[in-house]
């Protein structure tokens, strides 16, 4: 097979249909801001705004709500911003978690109504293990509910404990850091750079998508996982003759569709955002557009899971535990720490806003810095 033989890329509306996993609609636009929190207050209070009938007044009060929080994050982030070490990861961890307020608000959750709890603990006997809360149904575990709402619950039967290593891990954003400061001896790097199309047959009427990578990575990484679980359930590999510098794979997913319909596509687009998700891929954001990553090993933890959970160890050690931070800060995890707080906020920030407003929200190229 040639590479022009597997099939066309999908058009919906004269656009190529991509892969976003927020919910949005097929062959939806990008929404390109350099201020994701001036973008979201807007666009909740444009909602706020067309509500013509709320009887209980319920809804009008939940948006108030979710602006409220949005101001609150951006004002953390704002003070992080002129904030040193450790001070800076209280900030931020302040702002991620009020920003996930909103996105549990836009979800259907009544904060304000019972307790409210991090949903996690770094026990006083504990150095770098963090420990998931006990349940109790009188209390929302804000960590355990974004987990969940997020799509990749995280349940206290597989285990209380947290490791700070395996979060660091777990951050795709230093990644490539940590490994060059041999962080993480005897693993291999696991965050596998993918190229993903949603294509159709010359007929038009079938939808599935393509995998790629190239095959440099299969010295590096434990490629050999195409070949086992879900990975081997879900796709098939090409043999594809004119492309020799890369792997291809088709999904077996085949989804009949009409390209032409609305009600088609509200059908189609989801099970296959559903079906890639499986996967273990992910997004990351960057200034030429959002690239994708496979996990091989399938964490535990949903991307931006981890990196609240990463801002609540670092906030809760330099609040309570001053020998521990200057430990943490001067020890071997220094530089990737470094680097986390410098990079992963805008991640947080533009797919959980994305994740919020259903929209694919992206970084303008004009934008400097």
């Amino acid at each position: 097979m040639k590479l022009e033989d597997i099939g066309e890329i999908s058009l919906r509306d004269y656009k190529p249909v991509k892969y976003f996993p927020f919910q949005n609609e097929a062959g939806a636009p990008f929404i390109l801001t350099s201020e994701p929190f001036n973008y979201l207050e807007a666009f909740l209070q444009s909602e706020l705004n067309s509500i013509k009938r709320d009887s209980t007044g319920k809804n009008k009060e939940n948006l108030k709500k979710a602006i409220y929080f949005t101001k609150l994050s951006q004002d953390f982030y704002n003070s992080s911003l002129s904030a040193n070490m450790p001070s800076k990861g209280t900030l931020l961890y302040y702002s991620f978690i009020n920003l996930v307020k909103v996105y549990l608000i836009k979800n259907g959750y009544d904060l304000e109504t019972k307790m409210e709890h991090h949903g996690l603990t770094l026990p006083s006997n504990s150095r770098d293990v963090l420990n998931l809360a006990k349940k109790d149904n009188g209390v929302i575990f804000i960590f355990q509910e974004f987990a969940k709402t997020l799509g990749k619950e995280i349940k206290n039967e597989e285990g209380l404990d947290i490791q700070f290593q395996d979060l660091l891990r777990d951050l795709p954003e230093i990644h490539e850091i940590s490994y060059a400061l041999n962080l993480f001896p005897g693993t291999k790097r696991k965050f596998l750079p993918v190229d993903i199309k949603i294509r159709t047959n010359n007929q038009h009427n079938k939808l599935f998508y393509t995998i790629s990578y190239e095959k440099k990575f299969d010295k590096l990484m434990k490629t050999e996982k195409f070949s086992k679980n879900i990975l081997k359930e879900k796709l098939q590999k090409l043999d594809i003759e004119n492309d020799l510098s890369c792997n291809h794979y088709k999904s077996k997913l085949n989804i009949n569709y009409t390209p032409k319909s609305p009600t088609s596509w509200k059908m189609c687009y989801p099970r296959l955002v559903e079906d890639i998700e499986s996967l273990g891929i992910f997004p990351m954001i960057t200034r030429a557009g959002y690239r994708y990553y496979l996990d091989l090993d399938n964490s535990r933890l949903h991307r931006l899971s981890s990196i609240l959970a990463f801002a609540f160890y670092l906030g809760t050690v330099a609040r309570y535990r001053p020998t521990l931070n200057e430990d943490i800060l001067k020890g071997k995890y220094q530089s990737a720490i470094n680097e986390a707080i410098v990079s992963c906020p805008n991640q947080f920030f533009y797919l959980l806003v994305s994740y919020i407003t259903k929209q694919v929200c992206a970084i303008p190229m004009a934008k400097i810095n």
